[in-house]
């Protein structure tokens, strides 16, 4: 009887731990500076990501969506960070995407 209760509350935790776990967003942008001049803009991204599977096509999600909302800059560096280590001062990013977009003419 007592082994039951146990494994029924741990299977509840497990649960719960799994559920939240799914909630969380893929990704959450957390800061956005751009460096405008008469004729480039630079955007630089920082970008929180909670789930790290599939980077690429995560990194191509996180730039439609800032061209999509604030226009295609000149160059877009995406930052990304781990929740853990972007809490802690002087942490450095896990992975680092320099996107240069060819100007037009």
């Amino acid at each position: 009887m007592k082994k039951k209760i146990i494994a029924t509350i741990t299977m509840l935790c497990l649960l719960t731990v799994l559920y939240n776990y799914l909630r969380l967003p893929d990704y959450h942008i957390t800061n956005s500076i751009s460096f405008s001049s008469a004729d480039t803009r630079d955007t630089e991204l920082t970008v929180i990501v909670y789930k790290c599977w599939e980077i690429d096509g995560l990194i191509k999600d996180i730039e439609n969506e800032h061209n999509k909302i604030n226009g295609t800059p000149t160059t877009l560096e995406i930052k990304l960070y781990y929740p853990t280590y972007y809490l802690h001062n002087n942490s450095k990013p896990f992975r680092t995407t320099t996107i240069e977009y060819n100007k037009k003419e």
